[in-house]
């Protein structure tokens, strides 16, 4: 993963936790009747982000999709200043930014202008609907902050360039084409639970499918870590990524090797279509993890998941 150097200053962890935003966003799609219905909103292990509704009825080709809710900013003076983001004079825009390399498509949608007075928790609506029969594959979306009008003192290092994309404050990878790796992932919020643990149901792991009603795997918000996983920006966060889901997937794992149809898992034999026993064997074959003993597993684990995150593919 190359390293980029700005030469402007650029939205950051310490902004973000200053300027204190919060969403309350779903994902949607309208009926022929023009109704609107909520999408179910699930993560694969790469945190990006697999939509359903309870029936599977809707098809994304033919009705297309959405997104509605809103953002609060806490403080949105707090990216005004000689030293922060932009000087007081200047002016801020709020946009979605959405891309989908496998369409050729992409667009920005404005939302707000955000300045040195604008007061705390201002409230902006986001609500905007993607036609059918345009996008497939993956969609970014990106809740974006950028330059609209320029300080008349920009101070060294600030962005004087018009249009200028400054940072993202959230970000979302819609899978619409099925092909994500669907993994289990629960978030909680218990203080006084770990950053992580797995909790097991399954009795037919042949039968049973891949999903978090027979394995869940907790990840815990409360937990100060809990945001170096979910969105990893520094080598040591794709790090703790990388030993969050090695150690759960090695769990897993070896938990399945005490069942009585372990062999069959390692076999693929009688493993129905999006069973734990079909997910496992994939693992098994198809990235080569050596499953002899425990020790061979974490490595082979640990040595593709971090192959994976320096090429990008994570």
């Amino acid at each position: 993963m190359a390293n980029k150097v700005s030469m402007i200053r650029l939205y950051d962890e310490a902004m973000e936790e200053l300027l204190n935003v919060s969403t309350g966003v779903q994902f949607f799609y309208k009926d022929e009747d023009g109704s609107n219905h909520v999408l179910n909103q699930a993560e694969d292990y790469d945190f990006k982000t697999l939509l359903s509704n309870d029936n599977d009825s809707w098809d994304f080709v033919e009705k297309g999709f959405g997104l509605s809710g809103n953002v609060i900013l806490g403080s949105p003076s707090s990216l005004f200043g000689p030293t922060q983001l932009v000087n007081a004079d200047a002016e801020l825009g709020l946009a979605v930014q959405w891309m989908s390399k496998q369409s050729s498509q992409r667009g920005v949608i404005p939302l707000a202008t955000i300045t040195s007075i604008t007061p705390n928790n201002v409230n902006i609506p986001i609500d905007h609907y993607f036609p059918n029969d345009k996008l497939f594959g993956e969609v970014d979306i990106s809740l974006i902050v950028y330059l609209k009008k320029a300080s008349q003192n920009t101070m060294r290092g600030q962005a004087k360039l018009t249009g200028t994309i400054l940072g993202k404050l959230i970000e979302w990878v819609v899978i619409l084409d099925g092909s994500g790796s669907t993994f289990p992932i629960v978030i909680v919020n218990e203080p006084d639970k770990p950053l992580w643990y797995v909790d097991f149901n399954y009795s037919e792991p042949l039968v049973e499918p891949f999903d978090k009603e027979y394995i869940a795997i907790y990840l815990n918000k409360a937990h100060a870590a809990f945001s170096s996983i979910q969105q990893p920006k520094t080598k040591l966060d794709q790090a703790l990524y990388v030993e969050f889901l090695a150690g759960s997937l090695q769990l897993i794992l070896q938990n399945l090797m005490e069942c009585p149809d372990w062999q069959d898992i390692q076999n693929g034999n009688n493993c129905e279509e999006g069973s734990i026993g079909q997910v496992m064997h994939y693992f098994k074959t198809t990235l080569n993890w050596d499953l002899d003993t425990p020790e061979k597993l974490a490595m082979s684990i640990r040595k593709d998941l971090e192959t994976r995150v320096k090429t990008g593919e994570m």
